[in-house]
């Protein structure tokens, strides 16, 4: 079967009507020690098969966005990755087959990239930072000099407001031990030193659980994965110049989308182009969300780069409904835009109202996913 179809099959075997979340368990851990018998248990967080794929996808285009190369590579992993779900479960647990039948490096891979998508995901959306930019490139592209003394972190957070700087180190195992990974991860967040005066340090560990589809041992509870993670705060006086780690934030969703002109413009110019009418990358909507303009990209993960396909247009589409953007979209309010073409110093606060089939993400992006003509 082609991968692009597993997304597709994914949801008919969960629900008609809708995309049915996964549930994971959450527990927050009292830093420096991470004591298991100290942690705290809080709401179980929930996501779905395509909020797992988004930001798998957003992260791994934070650290490749010089790359236009690995466009297809990324798309190919995010794909994969779902391979791993079992779908028979509310709970989120891994196929123990699937992952047995991986050599040892695509394990750690695997394994990695998934838990950095789905940790982010839970950073953004319950922990409240939803703009994350790859540190190494924080570090390169900004003011801000962080300077680490070991092994650095994988993200640069911020707040929703642009008021306050984190940093979060994601981790992730099958069956693992959680205060580890969170020991580690603070280790390398601790590296770190001034300047500048970090308000937040979030270590975050994904612990996966698997099926047992592979050794069909007996299972004495059910199998639940969970999210595992420490909320440091610091009190910084200092307020810096946030709207450059903005930009490089949204950077990795013009990668994604394909638009590596405005990726190149942040890169190199600090500069996000205007949209004009006549863009041929995108189109406005006035009607989906009437007071909340969005512009939708015309044809949804697309590849064009004539230095390396030999002045082809490439497309990547997930399945063949998505040719006529009836069922898939990717899309961002045009007030995101006009505040990054503008600088605007404030954050993005997402309409409230829901709107059938439209997903909405904590900076402003979206998906539309209409299911029921699937």
């Amino acid at each position: 079967m082609f991968r692009g179809h597993i997304i597709i099959d994914a949801i008919r075997r969960r629900s008609v009507n809708g995309l049915v979340p996964f549930n994971l368990d959450v527990f927050k851990y009292q830093a420096p020690a991470f004591l298991k018998s100290a942690r705290r248990q809080e709401e179980d967080f929930s996501l779905d098969i395509l909020d797992m794929a988004y930001y798998t996808a957003r992260t791994i285009c934070t650290y490749t966005l010089t790359n236009q190369e690995l466009y297809f590579d990324i798309i190919s992993s995010l794909l994969s990755h779902l391979n791993f779900v079992d779908l028979n479960n509310n709970n989120l647990t891994l196929s123990e087959s699937r992952y047995k039948r991986l050599r040892d490096f695509s394990k750690s891979t695997r394994i990695g990239e998934m838990a950095q998508g789905i940790n982010t995901y839970f950073v953004t959306k319950r922990l409240g930072f939803p703009y994350f930019i790859d540190y190494d490139l924080a570090k390169e592209k900004t003011s801000i000099r962080f300077e680490s003394g070991g092994k650095s972190p994988d993200f640069v957070i911020l707040n929703s407001t642009l008021t306050k700087v984190g940093l979060y180190e994601s981790k992730g195992n099958m069956n693992g031990n959680a205060t580890r990974d969170l020991l580690s991860a603070f280790g390398q967040i601790n590296d770190v030193y001034s300047p500048p005066c970090i308000d937040y340090k979030i270590p975050v560990s994904l612990r996966f659980q698997d099926n047992n589809d592979y050794s069909n041992k007996k299972i004495r509870k059910i199998r639940k994965s969970s999210i595992n993670y420490a909320f440091v705060e610091t009190d910084c006086s200092t307020h810096k110049e946030y709207i450059p780690l903005k930009k490089l934030h949204y950077a990795s969703w013009f990668y994604l989308v394909g638009d590596f002109k405005r990726v190149e413009a942040i890169l190199e110019e600090n500069n996000v182009p205007e949209i004009n009418d006549n863009d041929q990358f995108y189109e406005l909507d006035n009607t989906t969300d009437e007071q909340n303009p969005i512009y939708w990209v015309k044809q949804p993960l697309l590849l064009e780069n004539n230095t390396f396909l030999n002045g082809f247009v490439t497309y990547f589409f997930l399945h063949g409904y998505f040719r006529t953007s009836k069922n898939f979209k990717i899309g961002i309010y045009k007030k995101v835009i006009d505040g990054l073409v503008n600088e605007a110093d404030e954050g993005f606060q997402s309409p409230e109202r829901n709107i059938a089939y439209l997903k909405k993400y904590s900076d402003g992006t979206l998906l539309y996913f209409k299911v029921d003509n699937l």
